[in-house]
């Protein structure tokens, strides 16, 4: 076989047992399933214990392009979701140790470094991606995730077989798969507004965690993580030596990601990391630009967007989010398979949308704050971190003393400081991170045990560094940036056959910035230090020195305009799903309070109202099976 794809949806079966002839339908039903990620072509090939397939997104290489795709050996047959950016330099080494190669694409490559090196051969990618390789030889099926886990992987293992793809739906496709809602997992998307690897809202489905490789070898399952960032040893170079490496390493990564045979586009919000890929992309690509508008004061960045666009002469295009976004949510629920509770997947994915008739691909700024300490709660746990050396008691009356001295009556908000300064700097930075807070879980789940987990982003924090910032740079980079962002970016940009590139997110400039020290990017009263350095070196401050406004929806206003009125007709019906997995007095008390205007609950009634949509979209009477 031969040539390579793109951007795509992929889909197995692996037996040891044979493949019957229902899992070849399967398998077709599976990638057909897919095809919002790959319009363009579907194929797949089998042999006795393996079915592969791959749905076609075409931007590299038109003609050849296909999957799967094979080495000399055709018996290793690969399948891949994503771009290796590396790939001509890839292809290069490999034509000059006398491998043949028939397309100019990325995913022959794969297979091709699979033959030479093995399960080593992901060590060479530099990309975005989730891929499956069958060695029918050995009968052997690997799976693999990127670094930093921007293209998803789930998988099955029922017996004596493994069923994977890029989506859920996919697997739920295969009528031996139960529908069993795991608990564990709701309980964490309640506290963190999604449901992080390895686990799946559904009991019997898994998903491969970030940087992870699977192997299927004779039935047995073993799963290794084969990439860290490390933020040790600190890199002794001199401020100037720091800002021309990470701004080259930049630049580079930002070139990588221009090579297409198809126009791009970016995403472009009016802050820091957008506009300095469009600084560093203007002068090399023509490049259109979009960005979405609120009508709300205080949620909209268009102007400044629009500012940086009129600076660097793109062509831009302008969308406007309102109420009438109701029509989405129901697609949001189809898209995104599990629920989903970060609102500012909405206007993700009209701007996805609104971008998809014009490019096939988008450069994004995703990235820049967990790489360069972007989050305003980053100055506040440097605040934090310097009470801990005191008695709790001491740390408690410094919280109750400020207060005072700003001459305020206790409010909530007071409340929870005053616990975080007296809690571990671990359980502060749990509490920063969790939507809903333990109270109101337990209340939701009626006082289930499980409603006090805190194990998953304690289990993540165990594996960071010790101390300053870089430990929560380096949690955030592994929970809230693949779990959260690069979940929504996936989903709302592949729903619409868009591909999403992020030059912040290339491993080699994240190993070389982590290892920057941490004053470097964060200090007292200044965010993301090293890259307004670049940014001001690259465009005029005043498109620089803006607000961060971020990019959620205004839920507390939806919610008491049109948007209240859903959630009562959905989440607090008779037959509503939540019910049975959620107390709905309590549910319907944090609209009630809403409404009154006695507390700002629009984060928390979109958690709600998004696993309401999800459990119409995606269960029925099957979720009454709980695991």
């Amino acid at each position: 076989m031969a040539a390579s794809a793109d951007m795509c949806g992929i889909a197995g079966i692996a037996t040891s047992d044979g493949l019957q002839s229902q899992d070849t339908v399967l398998l077709d039903n599976m990638l057909r399933s897919l095809a919002h990620r790959g319009p363009d072509e579907q194929r797949q090939v089998r042999d006795a214990n393996a079915a592969i397939g791959a749905r076609r997104l075409a931007i590299i290489d038109l003609e050849t392009g296909s999957q799967p795709v094979s080495g000399e050996d055709e018996a290793i047959q690969v399948v891949q979701n994503g771009e290796i950016y590396n790939y001509v330099e890839l292809r290069e080494d490999l034509l000059r140790r006398g491998h043949t190669l028939h397309s100019r694409g990325d995913t022959e490559v794969i297979a091709h470094l699979y033959e030479d090196h093995g399960d080593d051969f992901v060590h060479h990618l530099r990309g975005m991606f989730a891929l499956a390789i069958w060695d029918g030889r050995r009968r052997r099926l690997v799976l693999a995730r990127d670094r930093f886990g921007k293209k998803p992987l789930y998988w099955r293992r029922s017996g004596e077989r493994l069923l994977f793809a890029s989506e859920l739906k996919a697997i739920l496709l295969d009528p031996a798969t139960p529908r069993k809602l795991d608990r564990t997992a709701l309980a964490d998307y309640l506290q963190y507004q999604y449901v992080p690897a390895p686990r799946s809202i559904f009991a019997d489905i898994q998903k491969l965690p970030p940087a992870s490789l699977l192997t299927w070898d004779g039935g047995e399952v073993q799963i290794a993580r084969y990439w860290h960032l490390a933020y040790r040893p600190k890199a002794d170079v001199s401020p100037d030596e720091r800002r021309e490496a990470t701004l080259e390493l930049l630049r580079e990564a930002v070139t990588l990601r221009l090579r297409s045979d198809v126009p791009v586009g970016l995403f472009l919000s009016g802050g820091m990391d957008s506009s300095t890929v469009l600084a560093l992309a203007a002068g090399s690509a023509d490049l259109r630009t979009f960005t979405i508008a609120f009508d709300e004061v205080g949620y909209d960045e268009s102007a400044s967007a629009a500012a940086v666009a009129r600076h660097f002469g793109t062509r831009h295009t302008e969308e406007t989010v309102r109420l009438d976004v109701l029509s989405v949510l129901p697609r949001l629920a189809a898209h995104f398979d599990e629920p989903f509770g970060d609102s500012s997947a909405i206007p993700t994915f009209r701007l996805a949308e609104v971008t998809a008739p014009h490019v096939r691909v988008v450069l994004t700024g995703d990235g820049g704050d967990e790489m360069f300490g972007g989050y305003p709660r980053y100055q506040l746990q440097l605040s934090l971190n310097r009470l801990q050396h005191l008695p709790p008691r001491i740390r408690r009356l410094v919280a109750t003393t400020r207060r005072i001295a700003l001459g305020r009556e206790p409010s909530a908000d007071d409340s929870a400081l005053e616990v975080r300064i007296g809690e571990s700097a671990d359980l502060q930075y749990v509490r920063l991170m969790s939507m809903a807070g333990l109270g109101l879980r337990r209340r939701l789940l009626r006082d289930d045990p499980i409603a006090d987990r805190d194990a998953y982003l304690l289990d993540v924090l165990a594996e960071s560094p010790k101390h300053g910032i870089d430990r929560l740079l380096s949690a955030d980079a592994r929970s809230y940036l693949p779990e959260d962002l690069l979940v929504k970016m996936d989903r709302a940009t592949m729903a619409h056959s868009l591909e999403a590139r992020s030059p912040f997110l290339d491993h080699r400039l994240g190993e070389y910035v982590a290892r920057l020290p941490g004053d470097a990017k964060v200090a007292r009263g200044s965010t993301k230090r090293l890259l307004r350095e670049i940014a001001l070196s690259l465009m005029p401050a005043e498109l620089v020195e803006r607000p961060k406004a971020g990019f959620a929806a205004p839920l507390d206003a939806w919610f008491r305009d049109g948007l209240g009125e859903v959630y009562r007709d959905l989440v607090l019906a008779p037959d509503a799903q939540v019910a049975a997995h959620l107390d709905q007095g309590t549910a319907a008390g944090i609209l009630t309070a809403h409404l009154a205007g006695s507390a700002e609950n629009g984060r928390t009634l979109w958690l709600l109202l998004a696993f309401e949509l999800w459990a119409r979209q995606w269960s029925e009477s099957a979720l009454k099976a709980v695991a």
